[in-house]
C-alpha cells in the first residue's frame, strides 16, 4: 500500500470509525514521531476537584524500530463504592508513516482496551499529525476514532479529536495549549451542549537522570463537560 493510499483510507476510516475518556480524562495530545530506542513508564493522575472523583494509570512504551512503537497501559479509578476500581487494560501500536526530517509528520494509533464490570470493550484507530511551524513551535492534530463490541456496545463508531500548539526552546521547558472534544457516534451525534470539549494550559519540565514532570489544567467548555479537571504526569526514560 502505498503513502497516498494510507492516507485515504486513515481519512475514510476516521470519518467512518475515540474512545469515551471522559470520566477523568487521562489522555494526551501524543504526536505521530517514534523515536528508535526510546523505552519510558509513566504515572498519570487526573482529579475533578468537583467530585472529588480521579483516575490513575501507569504505562509502558517501547519502539520496535524507528517507525513502530507499543504501549500497554493498565487505568483505575475512584468511584462512588470504590477508591481503587479497575478501569481498564488497554494495548497500542503506534506507526510513524513518514520519513524523519520532514515539517509534517503523520502516522496512526491501533487500540484495543478491555474494559471493566459490564462494559463494552473497544477497538480504536486514531490519526495522528505534527507541523513543525519554526525552531520552538509545532502544532497537533489527532482524528480519534473508536468501535465498541459486546452486548452493551454502543451503535455506530465514536468520534473524537485532539488539538495542542506547543512552545518549547531547546532542552527546556515545554509550553502547551490543549484542546479534547467528543461528539458521540455516527449513529448518534451529540447536539452541542451534549458533546464534550474541554481546553487548558500545560507545561512539562524536565527534571534530571530521565525524569520529567507534567502539569496541566483543563476546563470545560460544554455543559457534559466536567467544569475542571487537574492533571499530573511523572515520566521516567529507561
Amino acid at each position: 500500500m502505498n503513502f497516498s493510499s494510507v492516507v485515504v483510507s486513515a481519512g475514510a476510516l476516521s470519518l467512518g470509525l475515540f474512545s469515551p475518556a471522559f470520566a477523568q480524562n487521562t489522555g494526551g495530545i501524543f504526536g505521530p514521531i517514534v523515536n528508535e530506542g526510546h523505552h519510558s513508564a509513566q504515572y498519570r493522575i487526573t482529579y475533578d476537584p468537583d467530585t472529588e472523583r480521579y483516575a490513575q494509570r501507569l504505562h509502558y512504551q517501547h519502539a520496535l524500530n524507528g517507525e513502530l512503537m507499543v504501549r500497554v497501559i493498565g487505568q483505575a479509578r475512584k468511584t462512588a463504592s470504590s477508591d481503587f476500581d479497575p478501569d481498564f487494560l488497554k494495548a497500542e501500536l503506534f506507526w510513524q508513516i513518514t520519513p524523519d526530517g520532514q515539517p509534517w509528520q503523520t502516522g496512526l494509533r491501533f487500540d484495543a482496551s478491555l474494559r471493566d464490570g459490564n462494559r463494552s470493550d473497544v477497538l480504536g484507530l486514531n490519526w495522528t499529525n505534527q507541523w513543525r511551524i519554526s525552531d520552538t513551535v509545532s502544532v497537533r492534530a489527532i482524528v480519534l476514532t473508536s468501535l465498541e463490541l459486546g452486548d452493551m456496545a454502543r451503535d455506530g463508531i465514536g468520534l473524537g479529536t485532539r488539538a495542542g500548539l506547543f512552545y518549547r526552546e531547546g532542552s527546556g521547558p515545554e509550553f502547551a495549549f490543549e484542546m479534547f472534544n467528543s461528539y458521540g457516534t455516527t449513529d448518534d451525534i451529540a447536539d452541542l451542549e451534549d458533546q464534550r470539549h474541554q481546553i487548558g494550559p500545560a507545561v512539562n519540565l524536565p527534571v534530571s537522570n530521565g525524569w520529567s514532570i507534567y502539569g496541566s489544567a483543563l476546563f470545560g467548555v460544554t455543559d457534559a463537560t466536567p467544569d475542571t479537571e487537574l492533571r499530573i504526569r511523572l515520566t521516567k526514560r529507561l
